[in-house]
C-alpha cells in the first residue's frame, strides 16, 4: 500500500481487509496480523492505525452500518416529489426500507458478519468487559442512523412523529434485525417485501 495515503485512507483499507477476512473466518478468527498480510502492510501499520482488535472490529461495525446508510443517502430521487401528510410519509418510509433491503439482499455475508460482530462481543465480554463496548457501538450508531432517516421522511413529508423517533428507531431496528436473520435462514425474499410493507406501516400510525 502506498506510503502517501493518509491516516483516513489507511485505515478504511485496513477496515475492508477485516471486513473480507472476517466473512471469510468469523471475527473471533480474525488477528491483527492477518489484517496487516491481508492488506499488504506491516503489523505496525495496523497498530499505527488502531490500538487493538477490539477498536478494529468498532470501526468495522461502523462501516457495515454507513454502507446501508449510504444506500439510502445515494439514491437522491427517491426523495424528489414525495407530497406531504401521512400517505406520502407512509410510502416514502417503504421505499427508503426498500433501499436498505436491495443492498442487504446482495450482501448476505456482510449481513452474517454483523450477528456475528454482536456475537462475538456478547461472547468474549464475559471475560473482557471492554469488549461488549463493541456491541453498544454497534447498536448506538444503528439507532442514530436509522433515527435519521426517520427525521429526513418526517421532514421531507411535513409530518411530525407522535412518538420519540428514538424509540422508533430502536423498534425498527429490531424488526429489521430479525427480518434479516429470518431471511438469512430461509432465503425467502417475497415474504420479506410484506413484512417491509408492516414495519412502514407501523412506524407511520405513530405520526401525525
Amino acid at each position: 500500500m502506498s506510503s502517501r495515503l493518509s491516516v483516513e485512507e489507511r485505515r478504511a483499507h485496513l477496515i475492508e481487509a477485516a471486513i473480507g477476512l472476517a466473512e471469510k473466518k468469523g471475527v473471533a478468527g480474525v488477528t491483527t496480523r492477518d489484517v496487516a498480510q491481508a492488506a499488504g502492510v506491516s503489523l505496525g501499520v495496523v497498530h499505527y492505525c488502531f490500538e487493538n482488535k477490539d477498536a478494529l472490529m468498532t470501526e468495522l461495525v461502523k462501516a457495515l452500518s454507513i454502507e446501508l446508510r449510504d444506500s439510502v443517502d445515494a439514491e437522491e430521487s427517491v426523495w424528489a416529489d414525495t407530497g406531504t401528510g401521512k400517505e406520502a410519509l407512509q410510502k416514502l418510509v417503504r421505499d427508503t426500507l426498500e433501499l436498505m433491503w436491495r443492498n442487504i439482499e446482495a450482501t448476505p455475508e456482510r449481513q452474517l458478519l454483523t450477528y456475528e460482530t454482536t456475537t462475538y462481543a456478547l461472547r468474549e465480554g464475559e471475560a473482557t468487559p471492554a469488549k461488549i463496548a463493541i456491541a453498544r457501538e454497534q447498536y448506538g450508531f444503528n439507532d442514530s442512523t436509522v433515527a435519521d432517516v426517520l427525521d429526513h421522511c418526517r421532514d421531507t413529508t411535513q409530518t411530525t412523529w407522535t412518538t420519540p423517533v428514538t424509540d422508533l428507531s430502536r423498534f425498527a431496528l429490531s424488526v429489521i434485525d430479525g427480518i434479516v436473520l429470518r431471511w438469512l435462514v430461509d432465503d425467502d425474499s417475497e415474504s420479506v417485501q410484506t413484512q417491509l410493507d408492516l414495519l412502514a406501516a407501523m412506524i407511520t400510525s405513530h405520526a401525525a
